[in-house]
């Protein structure tokens, strides 16, 4: 998939930030990567105290994250593209998403020279964030900080506290650590939904569809963050439903060699041409390993069987 990100989304420079209809809104400022679980807590705290106030909720948020852009030799891997990112927050129930660029013009903003334009073209009257937050240059712009901004320009600063699961805090980092590990379970429980990505499906080898098991092989952007080399059970959302399959992200090692892993996708009980279509894979579970094998035949009978643990998988999943 072209990388189009700027297209898919309005991602506007700060200087740029043209005053808007809004008074005393609420707004919350952060990454929002994956919009998981802890992201979910502080939205629906400010859309519930918002709505019994009348306020509008604005969310700000920064394309590239601020310590990839600091980290520009190292490339950079998201849980969600800025469109997914803004689809996400919006079915939260937030009025508007707002995605500066971050640059170095961004990046030395002091946090006054943030905060002020946020109040006097925005409207803020609250500022909703997170425990550890800090904005500006060097985030200079500690909690003490911004509450005394805050009494200056007249809003307020509201702090929520981390979402644990079994006493581990909820962060982007650790959804990636689990990703790494194949855990696109454990990912799940932190996210509150399955892992996506989504892509357009592009011709291959042909292959498979040529010894008996036609694959989707799909296209996406590539700064999406991969779960580990492996063959997974999926679901497959494709023209609005829900499809059950099984995918490889890997290098096809038994027939080709690849410099960078790709995803195919065998859809369960489909038969129907599907090349240039959107399809969104939901990760479920990991089956196993990505193996190299001795010939086609060896090749099918594991498909077999993996197709019979997805099916296993799929007979207990509730998500």
């Amino acid at each position: 998939m072209p990388d189009n990100t700027e297209h898919e989304l309005n991602i506007i420079d700060f200087s740029d930030l043209s005053p808007l209809p809004f008074e005393n809104s609420c707004i919350t400022i952060g990454n929002f990567d994956g919009v998981h679980r802890g992201h979910q807590a502080i939205i629906k705290c400010m859309v519930r105290e918002a709505q019994t106030k009348s306020k509008l909720v604005l969310v700000i948020t920064f394309f590239p994250n601020p310590s990839d852009y600091f980290r520009q030799n190292n490339t950079s891997f998201y849980l969600s593209t800025p469109k997914e990112k803004e689809e996400h927050l919006l079915e939260l129930g937030v009025d508007d998403v707002i995605t500066f660029r971050f640059d170095q013009e961004f990046a030395n903003l002091t946090p006054e020279a943030f905060l002020r334009p946020l109040r006097e073209k925005l409207g803020l009257d609250v500022l909703v964030v997170g425990h550890d937050f800090a904005l500006g240059k060097n985030r200079i712009g500690t909690l003490p900080v911004i509450k005394t901004i805050g009494e200056e320009l007249s809003f307020s600063v509201e702090i929520i506290p981390p979402v644990e699961i079994e006493r581990e805090e909820i962060s982007s980092t650790r959804i990636r650590q689990r990703l790494d590990a194949g855990d696109v379970r454990g990912a799940a429980e932190m996210l509150g939904r399955p892992y996506e990505i989504m892509g357009v499906v592009s011709y291959g080898s042909d292959r498979g569809s040529k010894i008996g098991l036609p694959t989707a092989n799909m296209s996406h952007w590539q700064q999406k963050k991969l779960p580990a080399v492996g063959v997974y059970a999926t679901k497959v959302v494709l023209h609005g439903k829900i499809y059950q399959g099984i995918t490889n992200v890997g290098y096809r090692p038994t027939f080709e060699q690849r410099d960078l892993p790709s995803i195919e996708t065998h859809i369960l009980d489909f038969d129907g041409n599907i090349y240039g279509e959107n399809l969104k894979l939901q990760f479920i579970q990991r089956i196993r390993d990505e193996q190299k094998f001795s010939g086609v035949e060896e090749f099918l009978a594991q498909i077999e069987r993996d197709k019979a643990t997805a099916r296993g998988i799929f007979s207990h999943d509730k998500t």
